[in-house]
C-alpha cells in the first residue's frame, strides 16, 4: 500500500509509521506545523489538497489530533481547528483524489454512564475534546470509502520524542516516586503496538463506517498501575489512589469501556491481549 500517515510525529503516528514500514508499505509521513520535514497545516484547505495530490496515496490514516482534554478546554478554537477543520479538509481532499480515509477518533465521545458502548450507542461527550472529535467523525464519514475508528486509552512506550503517560509511569515506578492514579475511572486500554497493527489491517480492508477498537479487558487506572508495577518487578507501594473528581475543569467520564464485538468479527487476525500480557510484550519480559 501507499499510505499517508498524519500526526506521524505523535505517539500513535510513530507506531503506525513503524508498523507500515516493517510490512513494506510506502509511507508518506505528515507532521503538524513546526514538526520538521513533512510538516503540514491540514487546517488550511489548499495545503491539505496539495499535499494529498502530491502523495498519490491509496489510503490516509489520520491520527493527527489535539488530544489532551486540558489543552482542548484551554483553547477550544485551536481544538476545533486541529480536530474538526483539518479532518474536514482532509476528507474533501480524499474525495477529490479518490483516496481511502481511516480516521482515528476516541472513546471520549461518550459520557461514561452506560458502558460498555457499541457502535450504535448514543455519543454524548462531556468535554471540548470529545465534542470536537465527535464532529470530526461526521466530516470523515462524508468521504467515500471512509472509516472512523474509535480507539480507547492508548498505552505503550514512545517511538519518538513524544513522551506519554506510559513512559512517565514506568519511570516513576522504577524510581519509587509517588504515582497518583484514579481508582474511579475505567477504560478498555489498547496498546500502541496493537493499535498500529489494527489500523494497518483496517486501512488494507474494504471496511467503511464506524468501528470500535479497544483492548481485551475493562480495567481502572489504579489497577493498571498495580499491574504495570508487577510486570516491572517493582513495589506498588508508591501508587496512591486518587479520584477523577479531584481534577479541575471539565468532568472526566466514569466508564467509557468499548464493546469490540464488531472488530473481533471483522478483523479476527488482530489479537486483543489483556493489559498485563501486552505490557510484558512491550517491556520485553515474559
Amino acid at each position: 500500500m501507499n499510505v499517508v500517515v498524519t500526526g506521524a510525529t505523535g505517539l500513535l503516528g510513530g507506531w503506525v509509521v513503524a508498523a507500515l514500514t516493517e510490512r513494506g508499505d510506502r509511507v508518506v509521513a505528515f507532521g503538524g506545523p513546526g514538526r520538521g520535514e513533512g510538516a503540514i497545516d491540514l487546517a488550511e484547505p489548499r495545503a491539505a489538497a496539495r499535499a494529498l495530490e502530491d502523495a498519490r496515496a491509496d489510503v490516509v490514516i489520520h491520527t493527527a489530533a489535539l488530544s489532551a482534554m486540558s489543552d482542548c478546554a484551554r483553547d477550544p478554537e485551536r481544538a476545533r481547528r486541529i480536530n474538526v477543520d483539518a479532518t474536514a479538509n482532509l476528507a474533501r481532499a480524499c474525495a477529490a483524489t479518490r483516496t481511502r480515509l481511516v480516521h482515528v477518533s476516541t472513546d471520549l465521545v461518550f459520557d461514561g454512564e452506560r458502558a460498555p458502548y457499541d457502535e450504535a450507542a448514543r455519543a454524548e461527550p462531556t468535554s471540548v475534546y470529545g465534542r470536537t472529535k465527535l464532529e470530526s467523525e461526521s466530516a470523515a464519514l462524508a468521504a467515500p470509502n471512509g472509516a472512523v475508528v474509535r480507539v480507547s486509552l492508548l498505552f505503550g512506550p514512545s517511538k519518538n520524542d513524544r513522551v506519554g503517560f506510559f513512559d512517565t509511569q514506568v519511570r516513576a515506578l522504577r524510581a519509587g516516586t509517588e504515582l497518583r492514579l484514579f481508582d474511579d475511572e475505567w477504560r478498555t486500554p489498547l496498546s500502541l503496538r496493537t493499535a498500529a497493527e489494527g489500523l494497518r489491517a483496517i486501512a488494507a480492508s474494504s471496511f467503511t463506517g464506524l468501528l470500535h477498537f479497544a483492548g481485551a479487558e475493562r480495567i481502572g487506572r489504579w489497577e493498571m498501575g498495580v499491574v504495570l508495577a508487577d510486570v516491572l518487578g517493582v513495589e506498588a507501594s508508591a501508587i496512591v489512589r486518587a479520584s477523577r473528581r479531584e481534577v479541575p475543569g471539565e468532568p472526566r467520564p466514569r466508564d467509557v469501556s468499548l464493546d469490540v464485538s464488531l472488530f473481533r468479527r471483522t478483523f479476527p487476525g488482530v489479537e486483543l491481549a489483556p493489559f498485563g500480557e501486552e505490557c510484558r510484550r512491550l517491556i520485553g519480559r515474559s
